[in-house]
């Protein structure tokens, strides 16, 4: 996927529908109206809303306020906890992916690129990886760091609930580490859904301390210094278009990460189909029935 390739995949974050892009391609305009911004280096402004609500704005202004110090004390972290190997755990997430040479792979929240590093390994040769962010700087960084040769990289600034691509784009979804302070995170886990293929990934995780681990005296202090790992795992949130979902538990317990297969439909259950071998009509449905009476 070109440059070019990628400016005309972008779609309206909000309808889905086609973006017009300027002579020069330093913009796209949506067909209300709403112009996005193709920064010099290729970074797409595709952030909706234009303002954002309070607790994406207060997460977009603490990141860019902290993004040359961010690696080092993101790695403090993952050592408090139980000296988790970070490398390790962050080779770990990014294989529940299953990416191969080729791929086309979205990482929302990519931060300073640490995780986006190795989605461009797996993806190598001729594959794609989309890196978004909600800071402007942080991704600025990532887009510094990382190495492209043998792969397409293209970055967008972007809301993770408002996602600027058709139905079924990517063979796989990344996200880690913000999902607990999305204003709308049902919607995001929508989104992050919706743009994958039917047979591809998603994989999402944050803080939440395993329900286990939660009265151990260390992990209470923990509980009590960052109130984002009082988070409970948010289940109620996946799709019901989904199979092969899986939990794992990383970082010494305080965080969870999920990972689920996208599928075309969402299951059901056969509640009329008759039950085998008896001389009278039962099922779920009568069985249902007689219950609620």
């Amino acid at each position: 996927m070109t440059h070019q390739d990628f400016l005309h995949a972008l779609v309206c974050p909000t309808t889905h529908t086609p973006l017009q892009l300027a002579d020069d391609e330093k913009s796209l305009t949506s067909q209300d109206g709403v112009t996005y911004e193709v920064g010099d280096t290729g970074i797409v402004n595709m952030l909706y809303p234009k303002e954002l609500l309070p607790d994406d704005a207060r997460e977009q202004y603490l990141y860019d306020q902290a993004f040359l110090r961010y690696d080092r004390g993101v790695s403090w972290v993952f050592e408090t906890l139980n000296h988790s190997d970070e490398a390790a755990t962050r080779a770990f997430m990014i294989g529940l992916m299953d990416l191969k040479p080729g791929m086309t792979a979205l990482e929302v929240g990519a931060g300073t690129g640490k995780d986006s590093a190795l989605i461009l390994e797996k993806v190598k040769p001729g594959g794609t990886a989309v890196l978004s962010d909600l800071s402007p700087n942080m991704l600025k960084l990532a887009q510094d760091k990382l190495a492209v040769d043998d792969v397409n990289v293209h970055y967008f600034l972007g809301n993770g609930s408002y996602l600027p691509f058709a139905d079924d784009t990517f063979d796989a979804v990344f996200h880690f580490g913000g999902i607990n302070t999305f204003s709308e995170r049902k919607k995001a886990f929508d989104e992050l859904t919706r743009v994958v293929r039917p047979g591809g990934k998603v994989v999402i995780g944050d803080e939440s301390i395993a329900p286990w681990m939660r009265n151990q005296p260390t992990y209470q202090t923990l509980w009590k210094a960052n109130p984002l790992f009082r988070a409970e795992v948010p289940l109620e949130d996946v799709p019901p278009n989904v199979a092969n979902f899986r939990l794992h538990w990383v970082f010494g317990n305080a965080f969870y990460v999920m990972e689920y297969t996208v599928t075309a439909q969402a299951p059901e259950i056969d509640i009329d189909l008759p039950i085998p071998g008896k001389d009278f009509v039962d099922n779920w449905r009568i069985r249902a029935e007689k219950a609620g009476e």
